[in-house]
Formats: C-alpha cells, structure tokens, sequence
C-alpha cells in the first residue's frame, strides 16, 4: 500500500450553493423529463426527480445537502438542477479529478463525516471546506489519481464478479435486456464505467 496524507477539503475544491430555478415543488416537478433535480436526500443519489428543464449544473461534480446529515454526499455523473440547500463541490483543479477519482473521495468524505452530524447539528460547506481527508500521494508528495482511479475500478469489478457468480448460481443468467438497458450499458461503457 502506498502512502497518504491529509488534505484540507478546501484547498481541493470550491464549495458553493448549486444553482436552483427557486421554483416551487408543484411548479419545479410540472413536467416529466430526463433532467435529475438534486435534493435534500441521503437516498438516491440525491436525485428528487426527473424534469423536462434545462440543467442548472454541469455533471463530474460531487453534492451534499446543508439541511440533512452528511449521507447526502454523492457523485453527480449528470448534468442535473440543483435545489435550496444542496451544495455543489467544484474540483479547483478539474482536469485532474476524473469520475472515479471523485467517487474514491466521496467514500472518504463519508467517512471523514460519518456520526459527526444531524438534524440539529448541520453539517454545511463552512464545516466541509476545513475538514481534512486522507488521500494517497506520490513519492513527491503529490496526489496520486491513477491509484484512486485504479482502486475503484478494483472494487467495480470485484462487485461485477460477484453478481455475476450470483447470476449462476440462482439461475437467473438466462435475460434479455430492454433496448434502453442496452443504450445504458454502451453509453457506462463509452463514460468509462466498465
């Protein structure tokens, strides 16, 4: 294993409100869409619903909720709207944060939050950008991305073996995927997914 050090959240990245239509629920949810709108949750991804509106936020970003406990913390792969409260945790240096090195910090924010919070003691950006994460470095000190990067495609593949011997197991490697599965399946792969 290699080495690590801990990093200010804040020297990392931006932490600021994500951009909202500042619409009521009735109105802001009106139209079915594929656009997800990124709420107060812990569950989900965060995603409330899916709009027929125009994103607000660009996708690769991680949000939380500044009115939930820190379980809201999520990987944003889409472009998506963002809601009162939900924070957006823009890289400051975007060209080198990739998905899966954005969702190996992820797991560690998590960690690094895990208890501390609640409803009566809100975890917001002020508190995020002085928390300190642990993430793993280069000889020189530097952060190490192809390891972060490699460690979750580790970990992907572990869990994809797994069904996949559950599948057998139970019998159920006998399907047909819908045409929109298929379209999900190419478009993970083309993004990097698998």
């Amino acid at each position: 294993m290699g080495k690590f050090k801990e990093f200010r959240i804040g020297d990392l990245f931006d932490i600021q409100p994500t951009k909202s239509y500042g619409l009521t629920n009735p109105k802001l949810f009106a139209t079915c869409g594929k656009i997800p709108v990124i709420v107060n949750s812990s569950r989900d991804n965060g995603v409330g619903g899916f709009v027929d509106l125009e994103p607000t936020e660009k996708g690769g970003i991680v949000t939380f909720s500044d009115t939930t406990t820190a379980d809201s913390i999520f990987y944003q792969p889409n472009d998506f709207i963002g809601y009162s409260h939900v924070q957006g945790v823009y890289p400051k240096k975007p060209e080198k944060w990739s998905k899966k090195s954005l969702i190996y910090f992820v797991v560690n924010f998590r960690k690094v939050t895990a208890g501390r919070f609640n409803y009566a003691t809100k975890f917001n950006r002020k508190i995020a950008v002085e928390l300190k994460i642990s993430l793993p470095v280069t000889t020189n000190g530097d952060i190490d991305f192809p390891y972060m990067e490699n460690r979750i495609r580790e970990l992907e593949l572990a869990r994809i073996r797994e069904l996949v011997a559950y599948l057998k197991v139970t019998g159920l490697t006998d399907y047909q995927l819908t045409a929109d599965e298929e379209d999900f399946l190419e478009n993970y792969r083309k993004n990097g997914g698998g």
